[in-house]
């Protein structure tokens, strides 16, 4: 979709950066970050959470005094989901725009995504593309990409805004590295689940289904690219940490999982991606490589993932076939033990009838022996007997 939108009426926005590890990253951030053209009324506000490096909680405190920024700084480390909701709480009458720290961002590009959060009344959260960004990845959709050949960020961003002029697209969650959210859609879904996210990943996710279900659209601001580095403050956790994020998520909603795998399938995004490449070889013709290079990467990249689903499938099938053999062998077992069940309460029986038989043999021989005795010959020759 392709609507003008000004920024003169938007509403005022807060930039919420938490702040943990990495010093140079975070120096890259917020160096991109002063960099760039922000709205006259957008506000920045730094979460320092319990930083165990001094240097940065130094670095917080400066930029705040030289800027104007406001500090909040956690005592303890909260965790990312605790410290985004600490920020949410804060400046309550403005917009969201919650920005990694290992993010760097390039011209107007907040302008941009708030221009692309007001096309539409019931849009809730925008995000850009960027080389790290899941769904919402360039050049390859889904994994981690390193920046193109001879590009920049800002480069990038520019060949975005040209290229996609406007442009946006509605997809199924938003992504947490760059994530504009209105007050209103915050308000509404209530902030980021502390429970059962508890130090991050996945809480966008659940918040992006959470206001879906209240009628919430989540989109793509196809003319925007903010670089992300990827894993800047918990490297050694990540895997572990999204492991679990997707087992939460599977239980809290059910349907998530599909919906992400349809939409990397049908890949509707691919439109503004290939815009792009066709800009880049337009700027540069000595690109033309890099971009080949990458479609053909993307191809294997779509062939292993068929691949991988041929094989999941072939082994979901495997499982079927395995238990539906174990079943069978196991009616088997119990029409099996259920005949035995059957000859061995026709043995009981009969058992039973020969007891009683033999009973009635012993008592009638019993009354025989009894009557002798009591005989008046048993009688006699008993006493003649004793004689």
């Amino acid at each position: 979709m392709r609507l003008d939108v000004t920024n003169s009426a938007l509403p005022a926005v807060t930039i919420l950066v938490p702040v943990y590890g990495n010093l140079q990253v975070t120096r890259d951030c917020f160096d991109a970050l002063l960099r760039s053209e922000l709205p006259a009324n957008a506000s920045v506000t730094i979460i320092n959470d319990g930083s165990p490096d001094a240097e940065i909680t130094r670095y917080c405190r400066n930029l705040s005094e030289q800027h104007g920024f406001q500090l909040l700084e956690n005592e303890q480390n909260l965790g990312f989901v605790k410290s985004a909701n600490l920020g949410f709480a804060q400046n309550t009458a403005a917009d969201v725009l919650l920005l990694n720290s290992d993010t760097r961002v390039s011209g107007d590009w907040l302008h941009r995504l708030q221009a692309c959060a007001y096309r539409d009344p019931r849009t809730g959260t925008v995000t850009p593309f960027s080389n790290n960004g899941t769904i919402c990845s360039y050049p390859i959709i889904g994994i981690p990409n390193a920046l193109p050949a001879h590009c920049t960020e800002a480069e990038l961003d520019a060949y975005f805004q040209i290229a996609n002029a406007g442009a946006a697209h509605e997809i199924p969650t938003a992504v947490g590295f760059c994530m504009y959210i209105k007050r209103a859609c915050l308000e509404e879904t209530g902030s980021f689940d502390e429970v059962n996210f508890g130090h991050g990943y996945g809480e966008e996710c659940d918040f992006s289904m959470r206001a879906s279900a209240n009628d919430w659209n989540h989109m793509v601001a196809a003319d925007v690219f903010v670089f992300h580095e990827g894993g800047a403050s918990f490297t050694d956790e990540s895997n572990p940490r999204k492991q679990k994020a997707d087992k939460i998520m599977d239980a809290l909603h059910p349907g998530y999982d599909r919906l992400i795998t349809s939409f990397l399938q049908a890949d509707p995004l691919y439109e503004f991606r290939r815009n792009v490449d066709t800009r880049r070889i337009s700027e540069r013709p000595d690109a033309c490589n890099a971009v080949l290079e990458e479609h053909f990467r993307y191809s294997k990249l779509l062939q292993q993932r068929a691949s991988d689903h041929h094989k999941a499938m072939l082994k979901e099938q495997e499982q079927r076939q395995y238990l539906s053999r174990l079943l069978g062998e196991c009616r088997q077992q119990f029409a099996d033990t259920d005949s035995a069940l059957i000859e061995a309460q026709k043995v009981v029986v009969d058992l039973k009838k020969d007891v009683q038989d033999a009973q009635r043999y012993a008592q009638h021989l019993m009354d025989h022996i009894k009557a002798m005795e009591e005989s008046r010959s048993w009688r006699y020759t008993a006493w003649m007997r004793r004689k």
